[in-house]
């Protein structure tokens, strides 16, 4: 294994705790799909909504690209950067 998701579902939400695609392979889709993929299984479970959290540096533009927004920052973390809290409503396509 070389990359993934890892999340769990709590309370009707999806939390997505780590996304990893490795740098050689992205702009593939991959985490595209594995995002889309764990939405989808969270729909199943009965996931109204879908939360994770990412930093300055690392890919707050990807999420919002795949309609997450973001709804809090918490400034210096780590000192000089930010981390960014997103979320996202889930919609059933049955």
């Amino acid at each position: 294994m070389i990359g993934g998701l890892w999340g769990h579902t709590h309370f009707d939400w999806l939390f997505t705790e780590l996304l990893v695609v490795p740098e050689a392979l992205r702009g593939q889709g991959i985490g595209t799909t594995l995002i889309k993929q764990a939405e989808q299984e969270a729909i199943l479970r009965g996931c109204h909504g879908a939360w994770l959290d990412t930093f300055e540096f690392q890919a707050r533009g990807f999420y919002e690209q795949l309609g997450y927004r973001c709804f809090g920052e918490l400034a210096d973390y780590p000192k000089g950067f930010a981390r960014f809290f997103m979320q996202k409503q889930l919609i059933s396509t049955k």
